[in-house]
């Protein structure tokens, strides 16, 4: 028996998703292994279970620091440990492991994230996507919203408690059932699966939104902000970078957080047009077929060597503009 087994994912949850689980069904498919066993944390065994599965939670308490990327923050400095680092760390567990494994399989390949914030395009040539689904008993008449509450411990202040009462609320007073994302991947991807909509700040429950083909309203704070090392914006995330099944999203960046009044009409609005049971079909359609343009865009010009001798403002213009 041929085993890929995958050493511990440390990073952030959206990462996990869109630069790291499609990389390891990919590994898994074009290796021909019989079996997958995937050390990682508590709750996220759903992201794999679509093939011969044995998910080993660990404990990720040894690992310094907050989920980043693909990697730990440490420290109010933020500072970002090493990759030989951060390998050093969860080894002992991957060893264990692979000695208990050595016994009964013939094969036993470790597979390893990079932890250096390296990000692995969506396209087939570097992971393999699936479309996640879990089927309930009873889904809440139509419109259904979840409410995505980001509580990361860093970076952009999250959206407040008090908020989104008031958003859920007014949602409430114009006939939205509203539900809270649940923890876990099973729940969510079923919550995911069924809800008409899903609403938050940008966050990594969104993210799995996006791959459960649920349509959702995202906002982030300098969403439209070129990152110089991601090279991509918010908005570019959402919509295709980070979008691999075309899945109907509308972004708005924002220079402050705004307000529940706000996120109340672009819900309604998102409802009217996307929403998977109250949106408009068309809508949805025109969606998808601007998705295809930006995402040759990104495969056929903005990837490609000779991209890189264009002048700068013209880069700039396909780059930011077009995509």
């Amino acid at each position: 028996m041929r085993v890929l087994l995958t050493a511990p994912y440390v990073g952030e949850i959206g990462w996990e998703l869109m630069s790291w689980q499609g990389r390891v069904r990919l590994a898994f498919h074009r290796g021909r292994f019989d079996r997958l066993v995937v050390l990682g944390a508590q709750g996220k065994s759903a992201f794999y279970d679509d093939m011969p599965l044995d998910y080993v939670p660990v404990d990720l308490a040894c690992v310094p620091g907050e989920a980043c990327e693909d990697r730990r923050a440490v420290g109010p400095d933020r500072q970002l440990p090493t990759a030989e680092a951060l390998h050093e760390i969860v080894r002992p567990a991957v060893d264990r492991k692979r000695e208990q494994l050595g016994d009964q399989a013939r094969h036993v390949e470790v597979f390893w994230p990079e932890y250096n914030g390296t990000i692995y395009s969506c396209d087939p040539r570097h992971q393999m996507f699936i479309p996640f689904h879990r089927p309930v008993a009873c889904v809440p008449p139509a419109p259904w919203v979840v409410l995505v509450q980001r509580s990361r411990g860093f970076g952009a202040v999250n959206w407040p408690a008090e908020a989104w009462f008031e958003l859920s609320e007014r949602l409430a007073d114009r006939g939205v059932h509203t539900s809270l994302y649940p923890n876990g991947s099973q729940a969510a991807i079923e919550a995911a699966s069924h809800c008409d909509l899903a609403v938050g700040q940008s966050t990594g429950g969104l993210h799995l939104a996006s791959l459960c083909g649920c349509p959702h309203v995202a906002w982030s704070v300098r969403g439209d902000y070129p990152h110089s090392r991601l090279q991509m914006t918010d908005r570019q995330r959402y919509q295709v970078f980070w979008n691999p099944l075309a899945t109907p999203v509308l972004f708005h960046p924002v220079d402050a957080h705004p307000a529940p009044v706000q996120v109340e009409n672009w819900v309604m609005t998102a409802l009217a047009r996307i929403g998977r049971r109250t949106g408009s079909p068309l809508r949805r359609f025109q969606f998808r077929q601007q998705w295809h343009v930006k995402d040759w865009i990104i495969r056929h010009v903005v990837e490609c060597r000779s991209f890189r001798q264009w002048p700068w403002p013209v880069q700039r213009f396909v780059r930011w503009e077009l995509v």
